[in-house]
């Protein structure tokens, strides 16, 4: 286990060098670089990962608002390393020690949800994005147990309306020698280094993520938030056992 914690404490200080090598990259460098470290932490994690579904839109060049459900932090690690996107998050994960920085540095743009005037600014910004680079937000706002979901708030389906980027949705399931586990979760007080060493502690966690058809944004912002929940909530039931 201490070999472990070893390779867990390198491998996440070295995303130090690889940011400023992120600062002087091409876009597709800087997904390059993303990518690797990401898969490398899920590999020192010991986490499998499967994607499952329709995993050649991953490979595409074109642009989505990706919509997921939220469970960990490592949510992100994960889907960075199928697809590395821009993410929107809470404005306290940029006080996050490194991580915070990282996120920073990788373009995260951070939001205040309690704020219209917060709300307003992300929007703007991840209009701008997803003109060369696809988003992805969490929006039921919060974790989960990775059980059920909590109600997708609306207003960021609204840069999908005005860009015209299709909504790729993404189902993320954690399970235990093939089981469902919520040994992943970051719910609760939990902080992110006790998170850290939960999963660090844990053998056998899989990670599966289903790639969902793509949708085209029609309707206004809160239909289509409700349509993309029942999407996500159908394949949750269907394949959590």
């Amino acid at each position: 286990m201490m070999m472990k914690t070893l390779k867990i404490l390198l491998h996440i200080l070295f995303v130090i060098p690889l940011c400023f090598l992120i600062l002087i990259s091409t876009k597709r460098q800087q997904e390059k670089i993303i990518q690797f470290w990401c898969k490398r932490l899920l590999s020192i994690f010991e986490i499998k990962l499967e994607v499952q579904g329709l995993d050649s839109y991953l490979s595409n060049q074109k642009q989505y608002l990706m919509v997921a459900n939220h469970i960990s932090w490592i949510d992100i690690i994960v889907i960075q390393s199928i697809k590395p996107s821009i993410f929107v998050a809470k404005s306290d994960v940029a006080s996050w020690p490194l991580f915070g920085w990282v996120a920073q540095m990788t373009g995260t743009i951070f939001i205040k949800r309690e704020k219209v005037s917060d709300i307003k600014k992300a929007l703007k910004k991840m209009k701008r994005r997803l003109m060369k680079r696809s988003v992805c937000i969490f929006p039921e706002g919060t974790s989960t147990n990775g059980r059920y979901l909590l109600p997708f708030k609306s207003n960021l389906f609204q840069s999908s309306i005005d860009t015209n980027k299709s909504i790729l949705p993404l189902c993320l399931r954690y399970k235990q020698k093939g089981v469902y586990s919520d040994k992943v979760a970051f719910v609760g007080d939990m902080s992110l280094v006790d998170s850290i060493m939960k999963i660090k502690n844990e053998n056998d966690i899989s990670v599966e993520i289903d790639v969902l058809q793509p949708i085209r944004p029609q309707g206004n912002r809160k239909e289509l938030a409700v349509y993309i929940q029942e999407i996500i909530h159908k394949n949750l039931s269907q394949n959590l056992s």
